[in-house]
């Protein structure tokens, strides 16, 4: 009997499923729960965080980019048309020989939806297909796009000569003005890869169909397929009737553990037992931390914090590593600082705030490196959250040899990090597994956070760079992106200056 037959019969099935798209094809790569609620839980979404949001728009941004490679290309807009009009619109824009090219292009074949990135005219009779990317590596997941991709256009009846992925060219150093779309994108033809991996795709495909049909969702435990490749935006949902402290939470999991863990039927870290010997020492203090209910500090934290001299300067750095650079002789994702933050504390309790934010798309590093150095001038310890002020200072040096000496100097006899002490001697029940400063700060420091900030994020702030320095930016807009800027970088020092005290106090 047909599958058609079978849930035209059944009680149990729905009487249509919603349509697919390259997006819900993804989703039922990762998990066919999380598919399931794309088409028919959507609100249970998590709301999309800072970062999130601003990865959208870097690739929104390297998308519009992209079109300068196809000169004349019409664009069907997203928000002009559904999507069954987007497609008359692309078949009329295709129709006309003088189009050489549709972004955005709309197709729908085997009920799945698509919307092109770019198809560009190959010849009289075919056509190519382009899928444009925020990188400067192509990854396997970009076969599967172009799979689907090409599996719907030749689907709708159009010639397909070849298709390939446009990049962003890691080499291109931007010497500043107008970008030269030749040497910013580099493309790779994927033709015969997409053309391999179709027929399993598709055999997935029809499996996604028969779980989409079902009144309920699937019956899927977390696990690793959570996070990856991407953390699924249903994770909350997910989430909320499970373990109160799932496994997948301990620091360093990796795939070794988490099969022993899973074989014993252990999903709350709490349910491992005593003499289990799978834990390293900060897994070990994670499981005992939860079991007691009580934050743990090792007192060899106090005594680490009790050696820094004073002045401490607490320091963070801003940098951009935009795929489309913005500032003149640096490559796409370049990270180049243009921002610092210094809270300094005095013995007797007073706190000195100095702050640096280049404002003009120049290149910042010796500035902002010699503005750093007569900041920092004179004897105490530099305290920071994470490796990446001693990674960014030693790049300076790369960059500034003459000012390298001193910038190695605070390096290798200054700096302390606060994020590797922690590592090493704390852990508090609230942080599930993470030591992210955005999740420590609150469950040590009341009163403080970053729910009030418009930027909260660096890749928002990278983004605020890039439009603050826009010279089609009004004034007044510029000046706003400043004071947001200067607050989100300076609520970086204040509290890892707050985090310091606390926990030198013994919170």
């Amino acid at each position: 009997m047909s599958q058609a037959l079978l849930r035209e019969g059944a009680l149990s099935t729905r009487a249509s499923i919603k349509p697919l798209s390259k997006s819900r094809v993804h989703a039922g790569l990762q998990c066919a729960k999380r598919l399931y609620l794309e088409c028919y839980a959507h609100d249970q979404k998590d709301p999309l965080d800072a970062a999130r949001q601003g990865l959208i728009e870097v690739g929104r941004q390297v998308g519009v980019a992209a079109r300068a490679v196809f000169p004349g290309g019409v664009l069907i807009g997203h928000d002009a048309y559904h999507h069954d009009d987007a497609a008359r619109a692309t078949s009329e824009a295709m129709a006309d020989p003088g189009v050489p090219a549709v972004f955005e292009a709309a197709f729908t074949f085997d009920q799945i939806r698509v919307r092109v990135d770019v198809i560009a005219r190959a010849d009289e009779r075919s056509w190519e297909v382009v899928e444009v990317k925020s990188s400067k590596q192509v990854k396997d997941e970009y076969v599967t796009d172009v799979a689907i991709q090409l599996h719907v256009v030749e689907g709708s009846g159009v010639p397909v000569r070849g298709i390939s992925v446009l990049h962003v060219n890691g080499d291109y150093v931007w010497p500043g003005g107008p970008y030269d779309p030749a040497l910013l994108f580099t493309r790779r033809e994927l033709t015969e890869d997409a053309r391999r991996r179709l027929p399993d795709l598709l055999r997935r495909v029809e499996s996604m169909r028969q779980v989409l049909w079902a009144l309920e969702p699937p019956d899927i435990a977390i696990g690793k397929h959570c996070e990856r490749p991407h953390r699924c935006p249903f994770h909350g949902a997910c989430h909320q009737n499970g373990a109160e402290h799932p496994i997948h939470t301990l620091p360093r999991m990796d795939q070794r553990l988490r099969r022993r863990l899973a074989g014993l039927g252990i999903a709350d870290i709490r349910e491992i037992p005593d003499d289990f010997d799978g834990l390293s020492t900060l897994q070990r203090r994670v499981r005992d931390c939860l079991i007691d209910g009580a934050p743990f500090q090792d007192p060899r934290l106090r005594e680490e914090l009790s050696k820094a001299a004073y002045p401490i300067h607490f320091l963070d750095f801003e940098s951009c590593s935009a795929p489309l650079p913005v500032i003149p002789g640096t490559r796409p994702f370049e990270p180049t600082p243009f921002q610092w933050s210094d809270h300094v504390l005095h013995e007797n309790g007073a706190v000195e705030h100095r702050e640096y934010l280049h404002d003009a798309r120049t290149d910042p590093r010796r500035s902002l490196a010699m503005a750093l150095l007569e900041a920092l001038d004179g004897a105490g310890s530099i305290v920071v959250y994470s490796g990446f002020e001693a990674r960014t200072m030693r790049e300076l040096a790369e960059t500034l040899p003459d000012l390298a000496a001193p910038l190695l100097d605070h390096v290798e006899h200054r700096m302390v990090d606060l994020h590797r002490l922690l590592h090493l001697h704390y852990y508090h029940p609230d942080l599930r597994g993470s030591f992210s400063i955005k999740d420590v700060l609150p469950a040590v420091v009341d009163g403080l956070g970053y729910g009030d900030l418009v930027i909260k994020d660096g890749s928002q702030a990278s983004l605020a760079f890039s439009d603050m320095t826009d010279p089609g930016q009004p004034a007044e807009a510029r000046e706003l992106l400043r004071e947001r800027l200067l607050a989100y970088c300076g609520r970086d020092t204040e509290a890892t200056m707050r985090l310091f005290l606390a926990l030198k106090e013994g919170a």
